[in-house]
């Protein structure tokens, strides 16, 4: 560290510790907290929401691309697919929308291997007793969008070839 001698004084003329870089996965991480915070206001705020909301919800979608089309768009049955996995319908909210299951049991696992690690945790045997957040790779994302094109795609298909509306049916069957 380089230092200057002022008045008798010797001062260092860079920070006594560098600032620490946040990493992605710390990013994350946060972003990660935030988001679970999010979710615990929402279903706080639903769970005292009056009685006629949620059969509001359910009965009018507000894609407008469904309404007025017919046709899915990429997001459609997401609100669907979270409901369903939040009522431990798990292939129910495949069917409606693969990603929602996919992104959360993806976040799942990277905030509590990440929160393990941060509390120091150890397993016997593994690693050293070590456990190591799950680390970010473009693969993640890469395979989310697979599955995004994918369900827009075959979703849309159906009703072009046979006419039936796939979200509407799901609805009948759940």
């Amino acid at each position: 560290m380089r230092t200057e001698r002022c008045a008798g004084f010797t001062m260092p003329l860079t920070w006594p510790t560098e600032p620490k870089e946040t990493g992605a996965e710390e990013v994350l991480y946060r972003l990660g907290l935030g988001a679970a915070a999010a979710v615990f206001l929402v279903w706080a705020a639903a769970r005292f929401a009056p009685p006629g909301l949620w059969e509001f919800f359910e009965r009018y979608s507000f894609c407008v691309i469904y309404r007025f089309t017919g046709y899915v768009c990429p997001g459609c049955g997401g609100t669907r697919a979270l409901k369903e996995l939040f009522a431990g319908h798990v292939g129910a909210s495949l069917l409606y929308h693969p990603l929602v299951p996919y992104g959360l049991g993806l976040y799942a696992v990277f905030m509590g291997s990440h929160t393990w690690e941060k509390l120091g945790l150890r397993i016997r045997g593994i690693n050293g007793g070590h456990i190591r957040g799950l680390r970010w790779r473009d693969t993640y994302l890469i395979l989310a969008a697979g599955i995004l094109a994918a369900n827009f795609i075959i979703k849309n298909l159906i009703h072009l070839l046979t006419g039936m509306d796939v979200l509407a049916e799901l609805d009948r069957l759940f």
